[in-house]
């Protein structure tokens, strides 16, 4: 299957460790419990989402990957978080069989998919099976096993290392065949609004909402906290993800209204477009589509 290249992972610092970052917020791993499904089992690291009652879980796929980035950035730029967590692109249009790759240059993420077998409205095609990531972070095979705390975010931390050399990003796939609109969520980081839009091919409508985070259902069933704002901005509208190809996180009317664009790292770097993007991050070339990792490998 062919594949973009590996991204360059290197992550800035956020002005405190994730430790203090869960001190501010008096919770520990309990921290899950506010999205709700923290998967608890052994890494399945490439998955298809297929039909409900389909045995065979290989997507036919089209040897296009998308890299989807795992960021925290601070400050944040809205109320109620202690920094922006998010997925970078956070919408993003791709066609039947096409690979999303998660890289997690930030641990203690995962995806899930927003579906009634998770206890959620579902917020995918009908007909679709429940799918989620496991929680992940670096690549356990990467931190010596004499360490006691965890590595300190914005240390080198590059996909491409050599052992020894630093944390290295876990990383997961997905293959979407279905066509139609999906919503997923960061169980961990969810209620700060963590969440992204994936439209496959051009099925733009949906039976859920949409535009209006007060006509959601109320969490559990609908998302939960500033992920309501997240799923219902503009910028996330299945037709304007179509049209624009990818939608970074800095493109949201809430992160603009706020006049944030992105935060600022922990060294005091700007964080730009809700994170470094495109060619800066090895996300992936755009491409005429403008979405990230389209080449190609035989």
């Amino acid at each position: 299957m062919g594949h973009s290249q590996h991204p360059q992972t290197g992550e800035s610092r956020i002005g405190q460790s994730r430790r203090d970052v869960l001190k501010a917020l008096g919770v520990g791993t309990g921290l899950a419990a506010v999205g709700g499904t923290a998967a608890a089992r052994p890494p399945d690291r490439n998955v298809a989402a297929q039909q409900e009652g389909d045995e065979d879980g290989e997507g036919e796929g089209t040897g296009v990957v998308h890299d989807v980035l795992t960021r925290i950035v601070g400050p944040p730029t809205a109320p109620g978080r202690p920094a922006d967590f998010f997925y970078e692109p956070t919408g993003l249009h791709v066609e039947p069989g096409d690979v999303l790759r998660y890289v997690f240059t930030t641990p203690d993420h995962n995806v899930v998919a927003m579906h009634p077998a998770y206890g959620m409205q579902r917020r995918v095609p009908i007909g679709v099976a429940a799918f989620s990531s496991p929680l992940l972070g670096w690549r356990p095979d990467s931190i010596p096993g004499d360490m006691v705390d965890p590595p300190v975010e914005g240390e080198e931390s590059d996909a491409d290392s050599e052992e020894g050399e630093g944390p290295v990003p876990d990383e997961w796939t997905v293959t979407l065949d279905t066509p139609g609109v999906y919503d997923l969520v960061c169980s961990p980081h969810e209620g700060f609004g963590m969440a992204m839009r994936v439209v496959v091919g051009d099925v733009t409508e949906t039976a859920f909402e949409t535009t209006d985070p007060d006509a959601l259902p109320e969490p559990r069933a609908g998302p939960v906290g500033l992920a309501r704002v997240t799923l219902t901005d503009p910028a996330l509208q299945p037709e304007a993800i179509v049209e624009a190809g990818r939608v970074e996180w800095s493109d949201l009317a809430a992160v603009q209204s706020s006049g944030g664009d992105g935060g600022e790292s922990e060294n005091g770097e700007d964080g730009g477009n809700g994170g470094e993007s495109g060619d800066e991050d090895g996300g992936g070339d755009t491409g005429d589509d403008g979405a990230a990792g389209d080449d190609e490998e035989n």
